[in-house]
C-alpha cells in the first residue's frame, strides 16, 4: 500500500515538474509579421511583407509596393530570449514579377547578427502564383554560421472567395538546425481579405526536434469600416510546445500609412508571450 502511495506520488511530481516547464523560446525560424502572430495560421491567405516569412508566393497574389519596418519579441517571464528588428520592402506593381527583400538584426537571443532575404514571385497559371525566397543569415552563437538557403511556395487563389498555400523553409541544408530547420507547410483561406476571413493551417518542423514535430493553428480576420483589422488565432505546436492564443489589431488610413500589432500567449504557461509590430507604407493598385 505504502508502495503504491509512493507511486501515484511520484507520478503526480513528475507531471507537475513537466507542466512547469516553459514552452521553448522561439528563434529565427519563427519570425513572423504582426498579422501572420495575431492570425496564426497565414500560409494560405494573400501576403503582404510577412509573406517573405511565411509563404513567398503570396506576395504576388495581390498588386501593391510596400515599404515595412517592425519589431519581433519573445518572452519568457522577466527575460527576452528573443529579439529581432528590421525592414523589407515588396514590389508587385511595377512589373509582373513581384519582387522583395528584407532585412532583420538579432539583437537579444541565443544568436546575434543579421538575415537578408531575397524573394521573386509571379503567376505560372491564372490565380496560381510561385515563389522562391533565397535567404543568408550572418549569425553568432552557440554554432557561428555564415550560410544561405532557400524557401519556396505556391498560393492559389482557386476562387474568389477560397484560397491555398503551401510553402517549404531551408531546403539547402546550413547545417545548424536551431537557425534554419527543414520545414513545409500547408493553409487555407476563406473569405476575403478585404472584409472577413477565416484560415487554417498545418506546419511540420523535420529536424530541429529528434523527431518531426507539427503546428496545427487557425485564425479569423475582420476588416472594420475599411479601417481597423482586427484578428484572432490559436495555435497546437509540438515545436516550442504547448497551445497558444494570439491577437491582433491594425490602422490603415487612406493616405497609405498603416500600422500594425500582434500578441501571443501560451495557454501552459502565461509568462511565455510575443508581440510583434510593424508601421507600413503602402501604394494599392
Amino acid at each position: 500500500m505504502i508502495a503504491r502511495h509512493l507511486c501515484a506520488f511520484a507520478l503526480l511530481a513528475a507531471g507537475a515538474a513537466s507542466a512547469a516547464e516553459p514552452p521553448l523560446a522561439g528563434g529565427i525560424p519563427d519570425v513572423v509579421g504582426p498579422r501572420a502572430l495575431a492570425l496564426s495560421a497565414s500560409t494560405g491567405i494573400a501576403a503582404g511583407n510577412e509573406g517573405l516569412f511565411v509563404n513567398p508566393a503570396a506576395v504576388a497574389a495581390r498588386r501593391r509596393y510596400s515599404v515595412e519596418a517592425g519589431i519581433y519579441v519573445d518572452r519568457r517571464g522577466a527575460d527576452t530570449v528573443g529579439q529581432l528588428w528590421g525592414g523589407s520592402v515588396v514590389d508587385s506593381i511595377t512589373s509582373p514579377v513581384a519582387g522583395a527583400v528584407s532585412w532583420l538584426r538579432a539583437t537579444e537571443g541565443a544568436y546575434t547578427g543579421n538575415v537578408w532575404e531575397g524573394a521573386f514571385a509571379g503567376a505560372i497559371a491564372t490565380g496560381l502564383y510561385l515563389g522562391v525566397a533565397g535567404k543568408y543569415l550572418s549569425l553568432d552563437g552557440p554554432r557561428n554560421t555564415s550560410a544561405a538557403t532557400v524557401d519556396a511556395g505556391l498560393f492559389w487563389q482557386a476562387a474568389e472567395y477560397v484560397s491555398v498555400g503551401a510553402a517549404g523553409y531551408n531546403l539547402v541544408s546550413v547545417a545548424n538546425e536551431a537557425l534554419a530547420p527543414m520545414g513545409a507547410a500547408a493553409g487555407v483561406g476563406i473569405g476575403n481579405d478585404r472584409t472577413f476571413q477565416l484560415t487554417a493551417d498545418w506546419r511540420a518542423d523535420f529536424d530541429r526536434a529528434a523527431k518531426t514535430t507539427n503546428r496545427f493553428s487557425a485564425g479569423a480576420e475582420m476588416l472594420l469600416g475599411q479601417l481597423v483589422p482586427v484578428r484572432a488565432g490559436w495555435m497546437k505546436d509540438e515545436t516550442l510546445g504547448g497551445s497558444w492564443w494570439s491577437i491582433g489589431v491594425g490602422l490603415v488610413t487612406r493616405s497609405g500609412v498603416a500600422l500594425d500589432v500582434g500578441y501571443r500567449q501560451s495557454l501552459d504557461d502565461p509568462s511565455a508571450r510575443t508581440i510583434a509590430g510593424t508601421m507600413k507604407l503602402f501604394l494599392l493598385q
